[in-house]
């Protein structure tokens, strides 16, 4: 018989360089909650046992390791409390606890209990998603042995603390720790080449103008400048690439931003750009893209 619930986990990364060149402290906060799946089994905002087993298990895993933990029953309750998933069926629960949250990273984590003539295991397999840009940081697969025993909190707790490898130094690292050193390197990639989004530019079928219409409140500089000026001007380090570009439309694949920043904040300050410039738009944002109507 298996119970297989998803897991996902809800991350704000911090990397502090320590004294030591070569040393890392990695203060996270994240909040592990049932995944899309698991959502359905919840009965009066409980969560079934052994889910709820693992969910800690897996929680103080990272606390030990100085993650700073969140209560996703307490941000749940809140989310009801505020009205937010009344008539709701549509709404993406997580995406609303990463806003009330404030997370960076989403940590994705289905969690399998199999039981078995033989002895019962636990599998774990998490993955790291960088959330305002939609980009896969880490992953790893975690699983047990077989155990005569139904404790969830250790049959978690050997799945996570299998040893993955042996470093260097000849010390031994689990696929806990694996998983979490991936997450700090990439973040340590992020912070300094910036993280990725894309921005559709598109100019609405009822408008008077196209990208070569030239604005007087601009010099009378033709759109599809103005607005390639202030993506050089905003992207990090200047940092961008233009995928395609047509009289009514223009497709930023790669604008680079700050790693600790988000997609809201470029829609703010582009929307306060467009505003300046007394143009009509309308400003759309899905994860990582930014899809911009221009009337």
């Amino acid at each position: 018989m298996k119970n297989k619930f998803t897991i996902i986990a809800l991350l704000v990364v911090l990397v502090v360089q320590a004294q030591k060149s070569n040393e890392r402290l990695v203060l996270p906060s994240i909040m592990i909650m049932p995944g899309e799946k698991a959502y359905k089994n919840i009965i009066d905002n409980k969560i079934p046992f052994n889910l709820k087993a693992g969910m800690a298990t897996v929680n103080d895993a990272f606390k030990n390791f100085g993650f700073d933990t969140r209560d996703f029953e307490a941000a749940f309750n809140k989310l009801m409390r505020d009205g937010k998933l009344d008539d709701c069926s549509q709404c993406d629960l997580t995406e609303m606890l990463f806003e009330d949250a404030v997370a960076d990273v989403l940590v994705e984590l289905e969690f399998e209990y199999v039981t078995t003539a033989h002895g019962n295991k636990v599998t774990v397999i998490v993955e790291a998603i960088h959330f305002s840009s939609a980009t896969s940081w880490a992953s790893e697969v975690c699983e047990s042995n077989y155990f005569n025993t139904t404790d969830i909190t250790a049959l978690t707790k050997s799945a996570i603390n299998q040893i993955a490898y042996e470093d260097k130094k000849g010390n031994d690292v689990s696929y806990i720790e694996h998983f979490m050193q991936e997450i700090v390197d990439y973040l340590e990639k992020c912070s300094e080449n910036g993280a990725i989004a894309d921005i559709r530019f598109t100019i609405s079928g009822d408008s008077d103008c196209n990208m070569d219409c030239k604005l007087p409140q601009a010099d009378n500089t033709r759109l599809k400048y103005v607005l390639e000026d202030w993506i050089e001007e905003t992207s990090k380090d200047g940092y961008y690439k233009i995928k395609s570009q047509s009289e009514n439309q223009l497709i930023v694949e790669e604008y680079r931003y700050e790693c600790n920043s988000r997609t809201s904040k470029i829609e703010r300050k582009l929307s306060r750009f467009l505003d300046e410039l007394e143009l009509d738009f309308k400003v759309k944002t899905s994860r990582a893209t930014l899809y911009v109507e221009l009337y």
